[in-house]
């Protein structure tokens, strides 16, 4: 019963993070195509700036619920793997999440 539960719950989490990954990416990859080709007014500067993080989340969250269903199929226990993706994927959220507001026009590289 727990593990149906769990594994509807993945599935679902799954399909939902699926489809804002696609409207997530779609937009940021967009905004910045247009950004690079000099097309820079104040809808697509917002766009660019504001959908790093929901991209990133949504993408994480994808990633986790496949990994951890395929992990499932192929061990048979889907609480480990979820575990361990789960703390990965918060420490690379609050990462990107430090980097993008404490350091909001820092040159990295």
């Amino acid at each position: 019963m727990y593990t149906e539960l769990m594994q509807k719950t993945l599935q679902n989490l799954g399909s939902a993070s699926f489809v804002f990954l696609i409207i997530f990416g779609g937009l940021h990859i967009s905004s910045s195509i247009l950004i690079a080709e000099g097309t820079n007014n104040t809808i697509v500067s917002f766009l660019f700036n504001s959908l790093d993080l929901p991209f990133l989340l949504s993408a994480l969250l994808y990633g986790i619920s496949r990994i951890s269903l395929n992990a499932e199929q192929v061990t048979g226990n889907a609480k480990t793997t979820l575990i361990i993706c789960t703390a990965l994927g918060v420490a690379i959220f609050c990462s990107a999440l430090y980097l993008n507001f404490a350091l909001p026009d820092a040159k990295l590289f």
